[in-house]
């Protein structure tokens, strides 16, 4: 038996109201957050100056003999020839150069790097980053930490982009950093270790200049490859 007191029941084309969702009426539609744009400019000078910097370190380690020999030179003959003078010339120039690539090197490529962590954030709010943004800056050069801190940004940065669908390891261009970085090191104390050094320490310093170029080199490639890998991800996330 029907209550006559109850309201009808509703058309069964009409949806019940949704008391959430709707909106009073003259109120505007909030828009889509925006996504922050790929950096891909920065990308692409990252990779440049990371060129540009292993061919400093390439060329140095191919003059680090002869001009440590005419460093030696200066320091005990009274008379300098033009070959000698040309040797230690183009070893302060090539060692002054790439302090100055240093620098851009690194603004750039931790500008860039910040931009992709701000935009992996923003795709994926939900991953825990293991380190905050203030280490893609700090954590390279930061005593102790900056053995691993690096690392875990970029690998972050990387999974959060792509959603953690699998990716290389980083292992392999971390260790060719950390070998380029120990053997630069060394091969500086010793060079300034005394004023004239011994042909056994001419020859020690330039294996070790060596050393750093071939890991820069395949660092540099691995390097390259991670950009390219993250601004791939990064464009196909934005969709």
């Amino acid at each position: 038996m029907s209550n006559p007191y109850g309201a009808p029941p509703p058309f069964p084309d009409q949806p019940l109201p949704d008391v959430y969702q709707q909106q009073a009426p003259g109120t505007p539609q909030q828009p889509a957050p925006q996504l922050p744009a790929t950096p891909r400019t920065l990308a692409t000078a990252a990779i440049w100056l990371a060129v540009a910097l292993t061919v400093a370190e390439v060329a140095t380690a191919v003059v680090s003999y002869p001009s440590g020999q005419a460093s030696n030179d200066v320091a005990t003959s009274s008379v300098i020839d033009d070959s000698t003078m040309l040797w230690l010339i183009g070893g302060m120039i090539l060692s002054l150069g790439t302090t100055i690539v240093m620098i851009p090197v690194y603004v750039i490529g931790c500008l860039w790097l910040q931009r992709s962590y701000e935009l992996a954030l923003a795709l994926r709010p939900t991953y825990r980053m293991g380190r905050s943004v203030v280490w893609v800056w700090l954590g390279w050069w930061v005593p102790i930490v900056s053995l691993w801190f690096p690392l875990q940004v970029v690998d972050d940065v990387r999974t959060a982009t792509a959603r953690d669908e699998p990716r290389p390891s980083l292992a392999m261009w971390w260790l060719a950093w950390l070998v380029a970085l120990v053997a630069g090191q060394i091969s500086a104390r010793v060079f300034a270790s005394e004023e004239v050094l011994s042909h056994d320490a001419l020859v020690i310093v330039a294996m070790l200049d060596a050393l750093v170029a071939v890991a820069m080199v395949f660092g540099c490639i691995k390097w390259i490859s991670i950009i390219r890998g993250i601004t791939r991800d990064q464009d196909a996330a934005r969709g």
